[in-house]
């Protein structure tokens, strides 16, 4: 078992089965056993993955009690700095991950952009940053019936709407600067 969240279970059984990326960045790591670069967190959050290339980390928030991990949010801890809400829960997490954008983190804020976007003369041509998005895309719909997120960036945002408060509350005495930036939304 690789995580006491039967999802990421799941998810882990289907990394290790194909052969190349199906989200930009991601990476499943060791459950729990990393502090994202945020060390003073490490009592209320549980690393799962990486978020980038360049080592930002996706972290359950152990916002309160609840048996069930996949309900709880899912933080960003960026590499470059930057702590931030993206998802309300796992499930939501994955269709963001389904959209095929890749995760970009400062203090500021997160936003998903299009890699494909950026690839000058490209033409949408032989580029595939996640080869493997379309088998992961077609599990998640199986598996879960969920769909990939449209705009993950909307996604993010109503999860930082929702959860903003309670979030500045709790991380503002810990990381001041991850809401010195941008108040507590």
């Amino acid at each position: 078992m690789y995580a006491p969240i039967p999802a990421l279970n799941l998810l882990k059984e289907f990394e290790d089965g194909v052969e190349d990326h199906f989200a930009p960045g991601f990476e499943l790591i060791a459950f729990g056993e990393d502090d994202g670069g945020y060390p003073q967190l490490s009592d209320r959050i549980r690393p799962f993955a990486q978020a980038t290339g360049s080592g930002s980390t996706y972290a359950i928030w152990l916002l309160d009690g609840r048996a069930d991990l996949a309900t709880l949010p899912v933080l960003l801890l960026g590499d470059e700095g930057g702590v931030h809400v993206v998802a309300r829960d796992l499930p939501e997490l994955l269709r963001v991950l389904a959209s095929g954008r890749s995760p970009m983190c400062d203090w500021d804020g997160v936003d998903y952009y299009d890699e494909r976007e950026e690839e000058d003369g490209d033409e949408g041509g032989g580029y595939a940053p996640c080869p493997e998005n379309p088998a992961f895309r077609a599990w998640l719909r199986d598996r879960f019936g969920l769909e990939a997120a449209e705009d993950p960036n909307a996604v993010v945002r109503a999860a930082g709407a929702e959860l903003g408060g309670a979030f500045a509350a709790w991380i503002g005495p810990l990381v001041p600067d991850a809401v010195a930036t941008r108040g507590t939304a």
